[in-house]
């Protein structure tokens, strides 16, 4: 177990790949959204990857936002 009394000396940086998948319905119009979002978490409003806390989750997504999206 490390000992992390006197302070860190350095990080291990850990990166994921994380996916999710926006609805569009038959008429071609998406939803892309914090609140479609897998990673969006409802009670405290935050989202799931970077803890920004999202004013219009309903609208938009947060400027913070780490997912990239594909184009068609």
């Amino acid at each position: 177990m490390a000992d992390f009394t006197s302070g860190v000396k350095d990080y291990i940086i850990g990166t994921a790949k994380v996916q999710n998948f926006f609805p569009v319905d038959y008429k071609d119009k998406s939803e892309v959204c914090c609140r479609q979002c897998r990673f969006y978490r409802i009670s405290s409003r935050k989202c799931g990857l970077n803890e920004e806390l999202i004013p219009y989750p309903e609208n938009h997504i947060g400027p913070l936002c780490p997912l990239e999206f594909e184009k068609e």
